[in-house]
């Protein structure tokens, strides 16, 4: 593969194809082709976003053992430690709060089980819709709904939808990959935006099983995409099992901004775990995270692996970002 070639072709707006995603994908992390694609896909995005950086935010409104059971979530019903945990109005109130302090988030998670209270998750939408002060967009992150959920969530407020067919779908996890495609499905036709990730990687996944994501995401034309290593969490059945390094990760990053790069949307491109390779490799987007976590055995993330606005905010800033993106698109200093 002539990489020059093929970051030529991403920059001109040429569609890369699968194959030559595949091949990006096997570069040894450390070989000087790696690198350049690393360079290219980070340069390319700054450039279409005004070098800014976009900070989310997620909170785990409530959590039960989950008959998803994936193998790599901390919720699964044959291996958690959690019981029913649930966040009341008034600690929802007070975490949007402790959030968008500033008003410096894009776009606010909110998150609940593969099987959830409808009724009760619109009641959470209207709550934080109604706390925010700012244009912060609100995104939910639930187990796979019907078109008709996705309606009223969306007259509740709700602007888009996180839902991913991951990697390992239907093996790792009991859930059908096809019903996760369908609910990303359900959520366009409601006229929600779609947001997903190519998660969760461990190293067992192949760059075809990769590609083949990679290219349903682009299809989808998300509005976030990104990439989130596996993080074995203690308790599952990944807990003793390898991880992929932060170097490949950012390196897949890489590859999925020079695919993406054609498309006349890019993605907002966030990285999971953060780190500041991945934040020179192309992703531009980084999460603050409170409540539950799937992967995290603390009940609040946030006093675990969970990163604070300000952390957020500081490591952008030493990737070198000069600003932030708020919900209405407009930016603000990075200080």
């Amino acid at each position: 593969m002539n990489v020059n070639n093929l970051i030529e072709k991403a920059y001109s707006g040429h569609e890369i194809t699968k194959e030559e995603c595949i091949e990006m994908l096997k570069l040894d992390d450390t070989s000087k082709e790696a690198f350049l694609i690393r360079a290219a896909a980070t340069d390319l995005i700054r450039k279409r976003n005004y070098n800014s950086g976009y900070i989310f935010a997620q909170i785990g409104l409530a959590c039960s053992p989950c008959t998803g059971n994936c193998s790599f979530c901390s919720f699964a019903k044959d291996h958690t430690k959690f019981s029913k945990i649930e966040l009341t109005d008034e600690e929802i109130v007070e975490k949007v709060n402790e959030l968008n302090y500033d008003g410096s988030l894009y776009g606010l998670y909110l998150m609940m089980m593969h099987e959830y209270d409808l009724d009760r998750f619109i009641e959470c939408i209207r709550i934080v819709k109604h706390t925010l002060k700012t244009p912060t967009l609100i995104f939910s992150n639930v187990g796979d709904s019907s078109y008709e959920s996705f309606v009223r969530m969306k007259e509740a407020g709700l602007d888009g939808v996180y839902h991913c067919w991951r990697l390992g779908e239907g093996k790792d996890t009991n859930l059908s990959p096809e019903s996760r495609k369908e609910t990303m499905r359900n959520a366009k036709k409601a006229g929600l935006e779609v947001l997903d990730a190519l998660e969760p990687i461990g190293p067992e996944h192949t760059p075809e099983e990769m590609a083949e994501h990679i290219f349903y995401s682009k299809e989808m034309n998300v509005l976030q995409c990104g990439a989130m290593k596996r993080t074995n969490v203690p308790g599952t059945s990944f807990e003793n099992m390898g991880e992929i390094s932060q170097l490949t990760l950012s390196k897949i990053e890489a590859a999925m901004v020079l695919t993406f790069a054609c498309m006349d949307r890019m993605p907002i491109m966030g990285l999971h775990e953060p780190n500041i390779i991945g934040f020179v490799s192309g992703a531009n987007m980084i999460s603050a995270e409170t409540g539950v976590n799937p992967r995290d055995t603390a009940e609040d993330t946030s006093k675990g692996r969970g990163w604070d606005v300000a952390r957020c905010k500081n490591l952008l800033r030493e990737a070198g970002f000069e600003s932030i993106v708020s919900g209405d698109g407009t930016r603000m200093p990075l200080i």
